[in-house]
């Protein structure tokens, strides 16, 4: 009588577990078909990546954490980067950082020169290290 008890219970065990098991599986790929529908990448590739914070005096952003905010930012000839909108808004200690940041940064004439930045409104990456911030 008690093999036949303790096989009914573990038997049913099971049978819920596959159960439940099936509508986890099943909730999961109703979520990941929601995620795909909502986070097509509508914005435009990048056309540049800036160092808004990187100097070459010899110290190396090997082993560091980079941090990368991808931006719609406007640049003027002279060099000045201007941002008009963030692709995902970072954090304020980021925006504000990258505002301060942006006061002093400008873009080598070398590049405009070379053409690999042009002027205008684009989408860039503002790379920075993140023990700056």
């Amino acid at each position: 009588m008690m093999k036949k008890c303790f096989f009914l219970l573990i038997s049913a065990l099971f049978i819920l577990g596959a159960c439940t098991s099936k509508s986890a599986k099943e909730s999961e790929v109703i979520t990941e078909e929601r995620m795909t529908e909502v986070e097509s990448d509508t914005v435009p590739k990048a056309t540049a990546i800036l160092w808004i914070d990187f100097d070459l005096r010899g110290n190396s952003a090997l082993g560091k954490i980079v941090l990368n905010v991808k931006t719609k930012v406007d640049i003027l000839p002279d060099g000045t980067v201007n941002v008009l909108e963030y692709a995902q808004q970072p954090s304020v200690v980021v925006e504000s950082y990258i505002r301060k940041t942006l006061k002093r940064y400008r873009v080598k004439q070398r590049f405009f020169e070379e053409g690999s930045i042009k002027p205008g409104v684009q989408y860039v990456y503002l790379r920075m290290l993140k023990e700056q911030i």
